[in-house]
């Protein structure tokens, strides 16, 4: 069942999309960024300038990945207080991501759904939380380099990574994910103590049959989750380091069991989403894993090397990740790191450049008239070029050593264009001090000047009306 914009409450916009180009009867398969629906959704009054929770769901094709969505689409158009009671009741409809029953595929691409949520964290902090939906992987349609690239950008975007499986977790499962824990590990080698990301990564067991040995829910599926990525002393060495890389990568990993939805959700051809037709045990358990991941206790903010993210920051971050696996080729883990970094320091440099240009502009401030010589100027030039340079240095991000020095000359480059500006304009500001001072004197003489000449004119009218009495009285 398709569904676009409810009621003006937003609509899934694909921000990415896979092309194919016919090129000398070879069918190539490329990324294509669609600028407009990403400057829409990051640069949102409510998001850009908000720290974002971006909670994506990824996995095979046709397991039910739109049509839960709908359910945190639902939770999250709730009032506040409703949240926490009966947020969903068996006359509501599950709206939102296009879904529908079938074996063909209905998500294409990434799609994030076109209005944001700003909601509090649990210290207070307005968060703009935002769902993301990606094209199922492993399908007909798509090569493993385009399963490869949505998977990454998901993993890469989100702070909160769901992975849809269906009925367990298989050593297969954890094996997909070893591009994203090698990336993990290179970046925790690379960067400093705080580390890339604190994204939180949920285990979404669907269909779950075996409740008698770990029961439905967050309990179980945790204790579930605990037990597939424990390392055990007769694994292979490589399963061994799958299952530590991805500790490393996720700090923050959960496990969740969900049952089958019920029969007519499955079979029934013109079935709608009515909850009422969902089997009642499913309809218990979704309602407690929407608020286990959207819940103001356990909010994720997208973090990158210990800086949280903001709209503005995100779409310039996915532009850099596009661009990175636009090629067709799939990335390394060096190649995705260097792109991150490349990010994070024009970030840090830009940051740096406005400390710099706020402080000076404040001492180029002409106040009660007093001009600012050259040399005072270049006094604050100096002490003020010398702390943005710290400051540079002081912003968390990934950190490339050849590529410090070269982070350095950008912003002198920037500063020392700023401080000439900064000089014209100061040498126009103290022109215009001393011709108003000129213009004050000029005034000033002229006043005691006309002062003088009216004390002159009262005189002589005084004495040539006393002449004129004397001969009046003769």
């Amino acid at each position: 069942m398709a569904f676009s914009d409810v009621s003006g409450r937003g609509e899934s916009l694909e921000i990415i999309r896979i092309t194919s180009n016919d090129t000398n009867g070879e069918i190539l398969h490329e990324l294509e960024l669609i600028e407009e629906n990403l400057e829409k959704i990051m640069c949102h009054p409510e998001v850009k300038e908000n720290p974002v929770q971006i909670v994506s769901i990824a996995g095979a094709f046709r397991k039910g990945k739109s049509f839960l969505l709908g359910f945190f689409l639902k939770y999250l158009q709730m009032d506040i207080q409703l949240q926490e009671c009966d947020w969903l009741s068996e006359r509501d409809k599950i709206e939102g991501f296009e879904w529908r029953g079938g074996s063909e595929r209905v998500t294409s691409g990434i799609q994030i759904w076109s209005k944001p949520f700003v909601c509090q964290n649990k210290f207070g902090e307005k968060v703009a939380v935002l769902l993301m939906d990606t094209q199922g992987v492993f399908d007909n349609e798509s090569t493993v380099q385009d399963c490869a690239s949505i998977f990454a950008l998901s993993n890469l975007i989100s702070s909160v990574q769901i992975y849809n499986l269906m009925q367990q977790l298989q050593e297969d499962d954890l094996q997909h994910l070893e591009f994203f824990t090698e990336f993990g590990k290179l970046v925790s080698e690379q960067a400093d103590e705080t580390g890339v990301s604190n994204s939180r990564l949920i285990f979404l067991i669907r269909d779950w049959g075996c409740p008698y040995e770990y029961p439905y829910g967050k309990e179980g599926g945790e204790a579930y989750t605990r037990e597939k990525l424990k390392i055990k002393s007769n694994h292979h060495e490589e399963l061994k380091r799958i299952r530590r890389n991805l500790s490393r990568c996720f700090p923050n990993i959960g496990g969740f069991l969900l049952p089958h939805p019920g029969k007519a959700v499955v079979t029934k051809q013109t079935y709608d989403g009515t909850v009422k037709e969902m089997d009642d045990d499913f309809v218990e358990m979704v309602k407690l894993l929407v608020p286990y991941i959207l819940s103001r206790d356990m909010m994720m903010t997208k973090r990158i090397n210990g800086m949280e993210v903001t709209g503005k920051d995100m779409s310039k971050y996915v532009r850099a990740f596009v661009r990175l696996l636009k090629n067709g080729e799939f990335p390394c883990p060096q190649t995705a790191f260097k792109a991150t970094a490349a990010v994070g320091r024009q970030l840090a440099i830009n940051a740096a450049f406005k400390f710099y240009k706020e402080e000076m502009e404040k001492v180029c401030k002409i106040d009660d008239g007093v001009a600012l010589s050259e040399a005072e100027l270049e006094s604050h030039n100096k002490r003020i070029k010398v702390q943005a340079r710290e400051k540079l240095k002081e912003i968390p991000r990934m950190q490339i050593l050849e590529h410090e020095l070269e982070c350095l000359e950008q912003l002198d480059v920037l500063m020392e264009q700023k401080y000439e500006d900064l000089k014209e304009i100061t040498k126009r500001q103290n022109q215009n001090v001393v011709l108003r001072e000129l213009a004050k004197k000029a005034a000033t003489t002229k006043e005691i000047v006309k002062s003088i000449a009216t004390g002159v004119g009262v005189s002589i009218g005084a004495g040539v009306m006393a002449l004129g009495a004397i001969f009046l009285r003769k």
